[in-house]
């Protein structure tokens, strides 16, 4: 949530700040006295793979070079689609602070941003432990929207119906090309 303190509100506070480095930067971050209960605000050194939100959230970002460092911003969409899982009371607030900065996400924007990290709403692994991300879109649509949403009608099936559209598409026009294809003798 760091960005949307940058960028959005400097009054919201995040406790951490997550770094996704191109190395470990734990021991720097120690030296520095920066990590969790080093610092009141601390860095939280994080692999990509924590960051839950759709593949193509790097074509929204902003990006900015400081020296020899880049900063990737997410678009605060991104950063908001990636608590869905989770919710908590922080996250609600950081949507409602959003939307009331910014006027976004709209209904339709939430949307077509859940349908493009459609996979949250598949089932955890056992040794995951993970929330109700469907639970929480319904919560979350109550206190944003004032209304409720069926997520598997709004969301999962128009994305997965897109999904086989788009595969199917591209399979169909080889399995015909291969099709045509005579054996040679």
């Amino acid at each position: 949530s760091s960005p949307l303190q940058l960028g959005i509100d400097s009054r919201f506070l995040s406790g951490d700040v997550d770094v996704i480095p191109d190395e470990d930067i734990t021991a720097h971050c120690e030296r520095a006295k920066l990590l969790k209960g080093q610092a009141a605000i601390y860095v939280e050194p994080c692999a990509s793979v924590a960051f839950t939100v759709s593949p193509d959230w790097f074509v929204r970002a902003f990006r900015c070079e400081r020296r020899h460092v880049t900063f990737t911003f997410p678009h605060p969409i991104d950063i908001l689609v990636s608590k869905i899982k989770r919710l908590e009371e922080k996250d609600l607030r950081a949507f409602k602070l959003v939307r009331e900065k910014t006027g976004h996400p709209n209904e339709e924007e939430l949307i077509q941003a859940l349908r493009r990290v459609v996979d949250v709403f598949r089932p955890a692994f056992d040794e995951e432990s993970a929330g109700n991300p469907a639970h929480n879109t319904q919560v979350l649509w109550r206190e944003l929207f004032s209304k409720d949403i069926d997520v598997r009608a709004s969301i999962i099936a128009p994305a997965l119906t897109e999904r086989r559209r788009a595969y199917g598409g591209a399979a169909q026009g080889v399995k015909a090309k291969l099709s045509g294809i005579k054996p040679s003798k």
